[in-house]
């Protein structure tokens, strides 16, 4: 793998629109114009946390696996916490938000370039909060960072390694198209899997069940009247 290093940057993402070998990483300090998922913006202290992103060629992975990749990435980010905070606390907000107990500690962006039904390569950009302190209100979910969990620094490198090596692992599985052991294990880490928790949809609150994630990304919850309901990015809000 190929490691780009950037004192600033408009994005991660941005920075490596340009490139075409497989497995690019950029890393930045800090970033001008980050970017989260719904369109939010990404907030860190320069200096303080993780900002990279990873460039892949999956040129054999059908559309519609597509959301392996962000099953993989989630996993990888997951496993490197886990060695530093207790795993029982750790776990994966669909779609692939990383939560520390009821808190926001990693956000990912995926971009993919589609040739017919094939996705020809991707942009993994993903923000971990490790060093920084404090954040402002009114933020899209509470945040927090791995400094603040475990109350003292933690190397920023040797967490970056932790996680591209682990979703180099991954890449190699899904190039091969091994996908099961992936979407087994993030379900076993998903947030609030088989917990009753309230939701919210265009058509208001309801409380329910989250029963699993299709293969295309789809999420499935049962509500209180035993019925299942589908749910896209962006149709559903899990009530913290």
């Amino acid at each position: 793998m190929r490691i780009l290093r950037f004192d600033s940057c408009t994005s991660t993402n941005d920075v490596l629109k340009g490139e075409q070998e497989d497995f690019v990483i950029a890393v930045a300090e800090e970033q001008t114009a980050g970017r989260g998922q719904r369109g939010n913006t990404w907030i860190s202290d320069g200096g303080k946390n993780l900002l990279f992103s990873i460039l892949i060629t999956p040129n054999e992975l059908n559309a519609a696996d597509a959301f392996v990749l962000s099953q993989g990435i989630a996993l990888s980010i997951y496993n490197a916490l886990v060695r530093y905070i207790p795993k029982e606390r750790v776990s994966i907000k669909w779609p692939n938000d990383i939560y520390v107990d009821t808190r926001k500690v990693c956000g990912i962006l995926i971009e993919n370039d589609l040739q017919g039904k094939r996705v020809t390569r991707s942009i993994i950009g993903c923000g971990i909060n490790v060093n920084q302190m404090s954040f402002p209100d009114g933020l899209a979910a509470p945040a927090t960072s791995m400094a603040m969990e475990l109350g003292k620094d933690i190397s920023r490198e040797s967490v970056l390694k932790d996680v591209t090596d682990k979703f180099y692992q991954l890449y190699i599985e899904i190039c091969g198209r091994c996908y099961n052991h992936i979407r087994e294990q993030y379900h076993e880490h998903l947030y609030l899997r088989g917990i009753q928790a309230r939701f919210e949809d265009k058509n208001g609150e309801f409380e329910g069940v989250i029963s699993h994630v299709e293969n295309d990304g789809h999420l499935i919850i049962k509500d209180a009247d035993g019925c299942s309901r589908r749910y896209a990015f962006k149709e559903i809000k899990i009530k913290l």
